[in-house]
């Protein structure tokens, strides 16, 4: 073990490396290279599941609303009649998603758990351990950006349900 000062790292591992008995010279900037290289790759690997997941939530949660939207076209056309309020009818039919995103998000968390210290089990190899430690922080993050997907598609579904026209769904034969 020795530590270099201004010495040319290469120049000086190709001579030890002539001298009997030495069979390999380790350098931690080499060890550090490398380790910063494998976490480069990690990063941009993380980085595209999120986008992936994120992309997988936003066009679930639209055909969540989509389908529960068509599936309830007269039942929200009757509510129109009876005389509730775009509001009070958004707020009907949201609802229902709402409470399933909450409770989606949250077994999600849980399992998501399980799930990422698997990734990090199988994703180890000998020279690198990763930490297994999740804040806090990530899990209010992720159940924040969960229930912002879900009001995003609500007040993109909102615009749909204002253009149900209560005459043409309320005469319709199911």
């Amino acid at each position: 073990l020795c530590k270099l000062g201004d010495v040319n790292q290469d120049s000086f591992s190709k001579s030890v490396l002539k001298i009997d008995g030495v069979e390999a010279v380790s350098l931690n900037s080499s060890t550090k290279d490398t380790f910063a290289n494998i976490i480069g790759i990690l990063d941009l690997v993380t980085l595209v599941l999120i986008i992936s997941a994120a992309a997988l939530a936003f066009v679930v949660l639209f055909s969540l609303a989509n389908i529960n939207i068509a599936e309830r076209r007269r039942e929200i056309a009757t509510l129109k009649v009876l005389g509730f309020t775009p509001k009070e009818v958004s707020a009907y039919v949201f609802r229902e998603n709402m409470v399933l995103t909450v409770f989606g998000a949250a077994v999600g968390l849980v399992l998501g758990y399980f799930l990422a210290m698997f990734v990090i089990v199988t994703a180890e190899i000998d020279i690198v351990m990763f930490g297994r430690n999740i804040y806090w922080y990530s899990y209010v993050l992720s159940f924040i950006i969960t229930v912002l997907f879900s009001v995003t598609v609500s007040l993109i579904m909102n615009k749909k349900l204002d253009r149900i026209d209560m005459v043409e769904s309320l005469k319709s034969i199911e």
